[in-house]
């Protein structure tokens, strides 16, 4: 059984680690952890913890654990997870890995010191839709892939009172305001896509290309939500072996996307993206991250069998299966990511075996953040490290 404690209790938490830890039936909730003490509570209660602590570090004095989830905010990530490290603990760590990259050097040092796992939460990983997309890849449907092409935004800063969700700003706000956050909407989406296209396209970054704006704060002018960072971002990476990425992404502004329509409501985000081959295209559609439905993919094949007059070509997924409860209610679906991610969590840790998505794959992601900033900064392409 493995003995798991959660350090922060906000929205990650909440839907991403906390339900699934709790129907899991090799893990066991020790502990919550968070500095606002209502909210340690309110998760150990709601999820069967015995204990809530407002200090990380009393925490890891006081309780029996294997291994922690780590989902605070990111100025506290390498600090925590060294602590844990140390105590002999695996971390299962929300992205970013750390605010640098020579942070994520010392987590590195420390887990192959200590002989620890140290796993990134990158959910995407772990969605059956983007794992299938790695297979049309590897199986050579579309040829040789040659471009990645994503569009991942919202609106809800132009207009955050109406736009946005009734809890938006409530648990979003800090990424706006707290100069500590480490950055903007790049900082905070731009891991995910550098992690897939990573491996959809078998390739490390080579060059990034960034331009950042602050809508609201520079060209609306809102001190008080306008915050210091970014809300709409562009970047143009190119990888080793000659694959060009090309990502947006900004809550400022949104797109309608080309499957499921979605982006105009209230609240909504559109996220969708294509993959460019020498033998053929596809497009993929996908909802919130916390929705059970999983994306959506079109195939456009000059080695599709099927009958010429097809064109594109929806792939069949699965749909999940509904039952009440959502979130509350884990076993309801099995093809949910963040279950699918804490599944695979605990089977290395009872198995003794490495991580689909490492430290080495959370240091790649931070030294692509890091580069596309000094891009930014400089207004020119700049090598990644």
């Amino acid at each position: 059984m493995l003995r798991v404690a959660v350090a922060g209790c906000g929205g990650a938490a909440w839907i991403g680690h906390l339900p699934w830890i709790w129907a899991h039936p090799g893990a066991s909730l020790v502990a919550t952890c968070a500095l606002d003490e209502s909210q340690a509570r309110q998760a150990a209660e709601r999820w069967g913890a015995p204990h809530w602590y407002t200090d990380f570090f009393e925490m890891l004095l006081h309780e029996s654990l294997d291994a922690v989830v780590i989902a605070t905010p990111p100025a506290t990530h390498s600090r925590f997870t060294l602590a844990a490290i140390e105590r002999g603990l695996h971390v299962l760590l929300e992205k970013p890995m750390a605010p640098s990259v020579q942070e994520c050097d010392a987590i590195i040092s420390a887990a192959q010191h200590h002989g620890r796992v140290v796993m990134l939460s990158h959910e995407k990983r772990f969605n059956p839709s983007f794992e299938k997309i790695k297979e049309i890849i590897e199986d050579g449907l579309r040829g040789q892939p040659f471009c990645g092409v994503v569009h991942w935004s919202a609106a809800w800063r132009l207009h955050p009172g109406v736009l946005g969700p009734p809890d938006y700003l409530s648990s979003y706000t800090w990424r706006w305001t707290d100069a500590q956050a480490g950055g903007g909407i790049l900082a905070d989406h731009l891991p995910h896509y550098v992690d897939l296209w990573r491996w959809w396209f078998d390739s490390e970054l080579k060059t990034i290309d960034a331009e950042v704006i602050n809508v609201r704060g520079d060209l609306i002018g809102d001190e008080k939500l306008g915050g210091p960072h970014e809300d709409f971002s562009v970047a143009l990476a190119r990888f080793e072996n000659g694959c060009i990425g090309m990502f947006e992404s900004g809550n400022a502004g949104r797109g309608l996307s080309p499957i499921q329509g979605v982006g105009s409501g209230i609240g909504e985000w559109s996220e969708y993206g294509m993959i460019y081959g020498t033998r053929g295209h596809l497009v993929f559609d996908a909802l919130p991250w916390d929705s059970a439905e999983l994306p959506r993919i079109m195939v456009y094949s000059l080695q599709q069998k099927s009958p010429s007059y097809r064109g594109w070509f929806q792939v069949e997924m699965p749909d999940p299966y509904r039952a009440p409860g959502g979130p509350l209610a884990p076993g309801s679906n099995r093809h949910y990511p963040s279950k699918r991610k804490m599944d695979h969590f605990t089977e290395c840790f009872a198995e003794g075996r490495p991580p689909r998505v490492g430290a080495w794959d959370g240091r790649a992601t931070v030294s692509a953040v890091e580069a596309a900033y000094r891009s930014a900064r400089a207004g020119n392409r700049v090598e990644v490290g």
